[in-house]
Formats: structure tokens, C-alpha cells, sequence
């Protein structure tokens, strides 16, 4: 069995980023793709906020970073980590084979908390998207609706807004905002309309979105709504199981705690990229983090080699 310096769990931004740096370091490295689990840069229809790029398909992207990377990258599925007495420190388990390694990056992502409504995933990349920044330029001059009340879908309802789209609508399932006071001010100073109690309940459309029904929870009246672009910001859900099965902390929404250097409180394991306690769920900042993880693995690398000499 392959003794590995560093095992990356998760082929996004931040895995592949992650496995190019440690890699250039000169480390052992292999990346365990889970397929089952695709990087949400694969659902984008356009990618046009990437320094350097100006315009691609979030697949093709991909692709592109995967190619960079001379390190095997395997699709398995990871089942489990154990702590190892010996040098190696951890013992990766997949659907496919074992592997020993002395560093863990964990790039596992996180996933898109979905509405679950009819045409929902039908028009994902044509009308639906979970991503403001991504996607809100793409409806200059049209007609959205972002669904949510907290922090996330108020602030991406204002950018909506900045962005030029001609109409916004916010619908929130409760009477009151859960994000924080100053951005829930601001958007009622804004002139969007909220739809209080009022939450999804089918998406319709062609080969585009053209309208939404909306139900209020209270009254149960149903109203079906013209537009062209359905944002679902109702949060996201971090992939950390496996972390969290060999001590690694979560803070208070689930996420992999990490230092500046992406440290977690476990010695030799990293988290980068949606996983982690980032302030902001990026390509260009996930790709940041997988570049600070292998430094940070290639310098305790480096460190636990000069106590053995």
C-alpha cells in the first residue's frame, strides 16, 4: 500500500487547487474524487467571475484545473478515516481500495439546500440557480424572485437589484426576516417586495423558467407569479462526515473550523474550500484556501521531518 504525503478528499476548486500546490512542493499526493457528489462548479451554465477567464461553462472550468494536476485523481468514494499509531497518521478507506497518509486535506464541499418543488431540478442552469453572484447578471432586465429570509437571500436580492434586474421579489416562509437587522432595514428601504408567509411550491416553464406558484402559508391562497429566474437561497448543507468522524469541529452551522492557515483542531488534517468556516462561498476563494492548505500540510510536512532527524 502507497504511503501518500498528503490524501485530498474532493475534486472542486479547492481539491484541485490543493492537490497542484502540494504537488509543486514535491509531495506525494492523490485526490479521491467522489462522483456521486460533483463540485457545485459543474452546475454553473457560466462562469464570467473568475480572474483570467472571461467566460465558461463551470464544467469546462473544471476541466481545465483538472488537467493542471499531474497527481492520479481517483473517483471513489471515501467510507472512512481512522487515526494510524505509526508515521503515516491516518488510514483513508474508499469504496475501492485503502490508502495511508501523513496529511488530509478535506475539499468535500458542501451542497445546495434544494426547495424540493416540482421543476425545481428540471430548470437548474435555465431559469433556477442557487447562486446570485454567479448567475444575477444574467437576468439584467428581468424578472426574478429569490427565495429566503436570511442573510444570504436578503443580500442577494439587493445585488439582484445593483445588477440591473428589472424586478425582485424576496419570499420568505415567515412574517419576519431571519437575517441580521442592518440588511433586513436595508432591504425594506430598498423598494423590494417581500412576500411574507409565503413560500415555493412549483416551478413552471418551456425550456426556460417563465413562472413560479406561490402559496402563503397562512391563508393558503396560491398566486402564480411571471419570471424568469428563480434563486433558491434557503442555505447550504456542508459535506462533513467524515471529518466529524475523527474529531474534526464544526462550528455553530456545521462547518469545518479552521485557522488562517486552514488548520483544523485536528493535527494534520486541513479543510478548504465550502467545507470550511469561509466567510464567502467562491471559486476564486476556494481555490485561496486549497492553495493555503498544502502550504500549510507541505510546512508540518516539513517540520514533523526535522523532529525525526
Amino acid at each position: 500500500m502507497d504511503i501518500y504525503d498528503v490524501v485530498i478528499i474532493g475534486a472542486g476548486p479547492a481539491g484541485l487547487t490543493a492537490a497542484l500546490y502540494a504537488e509543486r512542493q514535491g509531495l506525494h499526493v492523490v485526490v479521491l474524487d467522489n462522483i456521486e457528489e460533483q463540485s457545485l462548479l459543474a452546475e454553473a451554465d457560466i462562469v464570467d467571475n473568475y480572474p483570467g477567464v472571461k467566460s465558461a461553462t463551470g464544467m469546462g472550468l473544471l476541466e481545465t484545473m483538472r488537467d493542471q494536476v499531474k497527481s492520479p485523481i481517483k473517483s471513489e468514494k471515501v467510507i472512512s478515516i481512522t487515526k494510524n499509531g505509526g508515521p503515516t497518521k491516518f488510514l483513508v478507506k474508499t469504496d475501492d481500495g485503502e490508502y495511508n497518509a501523513k496529511a488530509i486535506i478535506l475539499a468535500t464541499g458542501a451542497t445546495h439546500r434544494k426547495a424540493g418543488i416540482p421543476g425545481e431540478e428540471e430548470f437548474v442552469g435555465r431559469g433556477v440557480s442557487y447562486c446570485v453572484v454567479c448567475d444575477g447578471p444574467l437576468f439584467k432586465g428581468k424578472r426574478t424572485i429569490v427565495i429566503g429570509g436570511g442573510n444570504s437571500a436578503v443580500k442577494g436580492a439587493l445585488s439582484l437589484q445593483k445588477m440591473g434586474v428589472a424586478d425582485v421579489k424576496l419570499a420568505h416562509r415567515r412574517d419576519e426576516l431571519r437575517a441580521e437587522r442592518f440588511w433586513a432595514e436595508k432591504i425594506k428601504k430598498s423598494g423590494i417586495e417581500i412576500l411574507w408567509d409565503t413560500i415555493p411550491k412549483e416551478i413552471k416553464g418551456d425550456k426556460f423558467v417563465k413562472k413560479i406558484v406561490m402559496v402563503n402559508v397562512k391563508t393558503k391562497k396560491t398566486t402564480e407569479l411571471d419570471v424568469d429566474g428563480v434563486f433558491i437561497e434557503i442555505g447550504s448543507t456542508p459535506s462533513t462526515q467524515i471529518g466529524k468522524a475523527i474529531g474534526v469541529e464544526t462550528d455553530e452551522r456545521g462547518f469545518f473550523k479552521t485557522n488562517k492557515n486552514k488548520e483544523t483542531n485536528v493535527e494534520g488534517v486541513y479543510a478548504a474550500g465550502d467545507v470550511s468556516d469561509t466567510p464567502l462561498r467562491q471559486i476564486v476563494t476556494a481555490c485561496s484556501d486549497g492553495a493555503i492548505a498544502a502550504t500549510a500540510a507541505y510546512e508540518y510536512l516539513k517540520s514533523q521531518e526535522s523532529k525525526k532527524a
